[in-house]
């Protein structure tokens, strides 16, 4: 269990509190103005809406069934959760270079992918650059010089991969187990410390 973050077990009702959301969020994107897509798209990044903080740790026996997202990364590869299956963990990051708070969390997420890399984990990390274009996304990459890969999502529809237990805006941080099931996730800016635990807990789990 990870230290000063209460672990707590996801319902099912809980988590489809969370998919009435994402899906309000994404159906709502072309009609509201304060929209997370509609301030996207606009990029002055005013009356953004961050994650509430919450930390959820799901037990073994409550997790959903397997999660297939895949797409195209920044750099044109195609890529595919399932290609993690049975060998790797995979953390999955939402993000977007108009949302404040993801620029916050990626010297931590930068930090901890570094570390998994040296000590060999089985650990795989996977952005989603979330409402932009991918030149954009590309771009501020290579800006912040993040070296894990991202995927590309200008429509803003991989988070659908996730049914129920789809992230409703960025920064979000969701864990993969071996089983290609969510076993944890983070809404809003996660610290290396946070993120450090909830990997070590799902691969002991």
């Amino acid at each position: 269990m990870i230290r000063g973050v209460s672990r707590y077990a996801v319902t099912r009702a809980a988590l489809g509190v969370a998919a009435v959301g994402a899906l309000g969020a994404v159906s709502g994107c072309s009609s509201d103005p304060n929209s997370i897509a509609a301030q996207a798209k606009r990029g002055d990044q005013k009356g953004y809406i961050a994650g509430n903080g919450a930390i959820e740790q799901i037990p073994v026996d409550q997790r959903l069934k397997p999660v297939t997202l895949e797409g195209t990364t920044l750099d044109g590869r195609d890529w595919s959760s399932v290609s993690a299956r049975g060998k790797d963990i995979v953390v999955i990051n939402l993000w977007g270079s108009w949302c404040p708070p993801c620029i916050t969390e990626i010297p931590d997420l930068e930090k901890v992918w570094t570390e998994v890399q040296a000590a060999k984990k089985p650990v795989q990390f996977m952005g989603i650059d979330f409402r932009e274009s991918a030149q954009r996304g590309a771009a501020f990459v290579a800006t912040q010089k993040m070296t894990y890969p991202s995927l590309s999502d200008p429509s803003g529809v991989l988070i659908l991969a996730f049914g129920r237990q789809a992230p409703t805006s960025p920064p979000s941080t969701l864990i993969l187990d071996r089983a290609g099931r969510v076993a944890a996730r983070a809404s809003g800016v996660v610290t290396a410390a946070t993120l450090r635990g909830l990997i070590d807990d799902v691969l002991q789990g």
